[in-house]
């Protein structure tokens, strides 16, 4: 069993595992399984574990009407607010065990070293990285959609982290859409109103195939979109057979300016269920703030990619006992009965949203 220990030794000393816990794109999710997120609350380290960020804002402010000599009026353009940020910790662990583990050994026995490394890297990034980077993306929607993170934790550990939530933001639904003489659109107005009166533009609607569902059974909904179509003969009104499709929707928002509802219907597992990222009846409505995060990949410190229009960021500090920012990841060989392959990660972060008046939401949509 020395050869696991070894290969663990390995993968720590060319830095493998470090390499797993630094991979700045697994915040994003894959393609069936994306992140959405992260997207807008990117990951960004910080050397500080609490600190006000006081980032500076420019704005634009229309010219003046001159003569041709007079003197240039000065006018300010700048304008900056504060977030205090205080970064919590968060942490996982997960053992190899089992018909895994006796996997592992028979690829070592085999000298099948790829494979091996394959496996344990496979079963640290799965098991432990993953399950941080979910917890993560739990963080940003319970910030972005009810402005509270909800800490929690083993032996009954509770912690409410209160956001700034502006009034007027987060609103119950007027009526229930699933009432034929609700109109569904006047809320989704109010929301885009209420975004534009902060000088915000709608660049993302988010919500669930549920409240979509809710919407294409409604009638006013459907006759919006021409799914209910009038009897030339009669003057009657005539009702199409099935509910408004998602793209029929999409394309009455595009007809007012603006954009699709994108789905979010992504779980996340706990030891006794599942969990939903963003609650069932909930629409959530995302301005367009000028703000663009850069992405980095690997350690050349070129920019790969821009995130356009972010909400603030995912800050992530100095774990415990290290001395520098970043996730903790290891993985250790126990001998005892049963052998087994013990992995830990850990880190200290949080959501940090810089601009809270380019956030709304309908809840309660039934």
């Amino acid at each position: 069993m020395a050869d696991i220990q070894r290969l663990i030794d390995v993968l720590s000393r060319n830095g493998s595992i470090n390499r797993i816990a630094r991979n700045r794109l697994a915040q994003f999710g894959t393609r069936h399984r994306p992140r959405l997120g992260a997207e807008i609350l990117p990951a960004q380290e910080v050397t500080e574990n609490s600190y006000i960020d006081d980032s500076v804002r420019y704005r634009t402010v229309v010219a003046n009407a001159g003569t041709r000599y007079s003197p240039v009026v000065l006018k300010g353009n700048v304008y900056t607010g504060t977030v205090k940020v205080e970064l919590f910790d968060i942490d996982l662990g997960s053992e190899l065990t089992s018909r895994d583990y006796d996997a592992l050994v028979q690829y070592l026995d085999r000298n099948s070293s790829l494979e091996a490394i394959a496996s344990l890297t496979n079963f640290l990034d799965t098991t432990v990285n993953q399950g941080l980077e979910d917890l993560r993306e739990v963080y940003r929607w319970q910030a972005i959609e009810s402005a509270l993170v909800q800490r929690r934790g083993a032996n009954s550990y509770k912690e409410d982290i209160p956001y700034s939530n502006p009034s007027g933001h987060r609103a119950a639904a007027a009526a229930a859409w699933s009432n034929n003489a609700t109109e569904p659109f006047t809320d989704i107005f109010n929301r885009v109103q209420l975004l534009s009166d902060k000088g915000f533009k709608v660049g993302r609607i988010i919500s669930t195939r549920n409240v979509v569902s809710i919407m294409g059974n409604n009638d006013k909904v459907r006759t919006r979109v021409g799914s209910v179509k009038v009897n030339v003969s009669t003057g009657a009104f005539i009702t199409a057979s099935g509910r408004a499709s998602l793209a029929a929707i999409n394309s009455a928002l595009n007809d007012e300016g603006l954009p699709p509802i994108t789905l979010l219907d992504e779980i996340y597992r706990t030891q006794t269920g599942t969990q939903r990222f963003i609650s069932n009846n909930v629409m959530i409505f995302l301005g367009m703030t000028g703000r663009d995060a850069s992405l980095v990949v690997g350690d050349n410190d070129i920019v790969n990619e821009l995130l356009p229009d972010v909400l603030g960021y995912y800050a992530v500090g100095r774990a415990a006992g290290q001395g520098s920012p970043g996730r903790v990841l290891q993985a250790k060989f126990k001998d005892d009965k049963p052998p087994r392959v013990e992995a830990q990660g850990w880190e200290t972060g949080a959501p940090v949203v810089t601009e809270p008046e380019a956030i709304a939401t309908i809840t309660g949509i039934a």
